[in-house]
């Protein structure tokens, strides 16, 4: 048997780079796209793990398993995700649009109901107040503000052709008293899309425009026109904030991110689940449940690599049952398979070293020590004897078994067949001074 007991001491440093920052700075309210800087850090972080891989500063293969799924899978499924996100975006934007457009077209509709009113209050140069447009005026006025409130758009205006730079406010949907206020006649500068609804004639809305006055907007139109003449009267126009559109993408955003995240990580945890239970189902012995040959020539690579590296000893133990053929002769495999679990019980249980103890072939068993003097191999040792001293299987009777074991202490310049091959001589010296035998 063989137990090898891993090296204990400090533990190095184990970074795991955070996404947080990254994903902040994407559902940032001002920005939804990957810019340069971001993809910088996204990188460094990359490079950040793969240096901590080649360096050593990762403490277990599976840290390195679950980074390297983690990474390949969030890339995997960056790009469907920041695709979907932008065409949401789009989509969102489409929507903001055609609600605009709709809420002008309503409200051009039911100023074409009075078109003769309104056409006076358009055409008419200076509204007093005790005209009898004058109260139309208000009247309209306040209906645009009630229309804007309930729309939770930022403004509503209807304006009047001056030229192709210039346009006229008529109604205006803010509150008189507020500085955003149009007052009636007063100019405002056109912009392209206003200009193509004016000459087209038809309703349409802008992207995102950035006016120096106003700020970031988008706006739809639609015309109001004389259904008599097929004249065009005036323009009416609903706008909402980029602030707006931006709020809407945000919490879409968030939500789609914090779902690539818990899809990422999800993943990640199901495939390493899956790697994990296949890997262990590999280095497993079916019977004993211990760890195989081939878990221990890991462990022991794992064990050299760190006592040449840090100058850390370790013991190996390598046992096996004495007479063992014996049993199997006399009392058939069955019994012999229930004295190796019961022998692979006692081992775990005398050198609580679970992660650290196989089944090396046959009835030879084995573990490893970390940071092991000569004398903790001997107290491990003595202790293993004994528990194997004292069990009892039914079959049996009143028999007892022992078992050999042989010790070998890594010292400098020591390889691992060193190891292995002095353990292993260790051991057959034992089995040739030792009374042990079946009674």
């Amino acid at each position: 048997m063989v137990c090898l007991f891993p090296l204990t001491g400090k533990r190095k440093n184990f970074r795991i780079f955070s996404l947080f920052s990254f994903v902040q700075r994407v559902t940032s309210p001002i920005q939804y796209d990957i810019s340069r800087k971001d993809a910088y850090i996204f990188l460094y972080y990359v490079n950040e793990v793969i240096k901590s891989m080649r360096t050593g500063r990762i403490l277990t293969w599976k840290h390195t398993l679950f980074l390297i799924l983690l990474l390949t899978i969030a890339v995997s499924l960056s790009f469907p995700a920041f695709y979907l996100l932008r065409r949401t975006k789009a989509i969102l934007t489409e929507e903001v649009q055609s609600k605009a457009v709709d809420i002008a077209h309503t409200i051009s509709s039911v100023l074409e109901m009075e078109i003769d009113m309104y056409q006076k209050l358009s055409e008419t140069e200076n509204l007093n107040k005790d005209d009898e447009l004058w109260s139309y005026y208000q009247k309209l006025n306040g209906m645009m503000r009630s229309i804007k409130s309930k729309a939770d758009a930022d403004f509503i205006f209807t304006g009047r052709y001056i030229d192709d730079q210039t346009s006229g406010y008529v109604l205006d949907g803010e509150d008189p008293e507020s500085e955003l206020f149009s007052p009636f006649g007063s100019t405002d500068g056109m912009n392209p899309t206003e200009l193509l609804a004016y000459h087209q004639q038809k309703s349409m809305a802008s992207d995102v425009e950035t006016d120096p006055a106003w700020g970031s907007f988008l706006t739809g139109y639609s015309p109001i026109i004389d259904a008599r003449d097929g004249t065009m009267v005036g323009l009416v126009g609903v706008d909402y904030s980029a602030d707006f559109i931006q709020g809407r993408i945000k919490r879409i955003a968030q939500i789609l991110i914090i779902s690539f995240v818990l899809i990422t990580l999800l993943t990640s945890i199901a495939l390493e689940t899956i790697i994990l239970i296949a890997h262990e189902k590999g280095h497993t012995d079916e019977l004993t449940k211990l760890g195989n040959k081939r878990a221990f020539n890991k462990a022991m690579r794992q064990f050299q690599s760190q006592a040449t590296r840090f100058k850390r000893p370790y013991a190996v133990l390598l046992m096996d049952i004495d007479l063992f053929k014996n049993i199997n002769d006399e009392y058939g495999h069955p019994v012999g398979d229930k004295v190796l679990v019961a022998v692979a019980k006692a081992i775990l249980y005398a050198s609580d070293q679970e992660q650290f103890c196989f089944r090396y072939g046959g009835d030879e068993f084995a573990v490893l020590i970390p940071q092991a003097e000569s004398m903790q191999a001997l107290r491990v040792k003595r202790m293993i004897q004994e528990e194997v001293r004292n069990i009892i299987i039914p079959e049996l009777g009143k028999q007892r078994f022992t078992v050999s074991i042989g010790i070998k202490v890594w010292n400098k310049g020591t390889s691992i067949e060193d190891m292995i091959s002095e353990a292993d001589v260790n051991l057959c010296k034992e089995k040739r001074n030792s009374a042990s035998s079946l009674f």
